[in-house]
């Protein structure tokens, strides 16, 4: 029973050991199955609310570097609530598009005053995002991107797993270590008894004249 209680908190310290090292993100699933965990969406900023000014009967743009698994928004602000074009492309597009060349777009808004949008990539690169004016006089473009991210936010108890282990763990392997000592005591005293010559009994007595079995002399 010792040994077993030993070798268990040998096991759950390493196993402490690793989750620490990994993360507890490791026990995700099951604390997702066992109801430890929330999911939410977090906003990562990638472009703040950033003014553009947009020349009459011209365009202006703002980039980023997108991969391809992400899924973005944001938002186009006209002031005055006048309208502007809005576009999304990838470079290669929006080189065809500036060489009055047919091009593909992720998103098209051709009359954009209040426009929130979602774009999801297909393919990582630098995508454009084009403020087109036809108007006679400049317009003023507020534009902002964020990009959405899934998180998991664990219960503590699983957050904390990995100290929870390595306590248990060394709690376990002490016990099992301290509980051995008895057993090697008792041992030495019998080791240190004598034998009847007579009917065998063992005797743990410092007399050695009789035997406290069947009491017969010893000399």
């Amino acid at each position: 029973m010792r040994r077993r209680t030993l070798t268990l908190g040998i096991v759950l310290i390493l196993l402490g050991v690793f989750v620490l090292r990994e993360g507890a993100e490791v026990f995700a699933p099951v604390a997702e199955l066992a109801g430890l965990s929330t999911r939410y969406t977090r906003e990562n900023v990638i472009l703040p609310p950033t003014l553009y000014s947009v020349p009459a009967e011209n365009y202006t743009f703002a980039t980023s570097d997108l991969p391809s698994d992400g899924q973005f928004v944001g938002s186009v602000q006209v002031a005055g609530g006048r309208q502007v074009g809005f576009y999304v492309m990838n470079e290669g597009n929006f080189s065809l598009w500036r060489a009055h060349q047919p091009a593909s777009v992720v998103l098209a808004e051709p009359l954009a005053v209040s426009y929130n949008f979602t774009v999801s990539p297909t393919s990582s690169g630098t995508y454009y995002f084009l403020f087109d004016n036809r108007d006679s006089s400049p317009n003023t473009v507020i534009f902002s991107l964020s990009s959405l991210q899934e998180v998991i936010s664990l219960n503590p108890i699983v957050q904390y797993s990995g100290f929870e282990l390595l306590l248990l763990g060394a709690l376990l392997s002490f016990f099992g270590l301290r509980g051995g000592k008895p057993k090697v005591a008792s041992e030495r005293v019998i080791d240190s008894g004598w034998k009847c010559r007579f009917c065998g009994a063992q005797n743990v007595t410092d007399d050695r004249a009789f035997c406290a079995k069947c009491g017969r002399a010893q000399d």
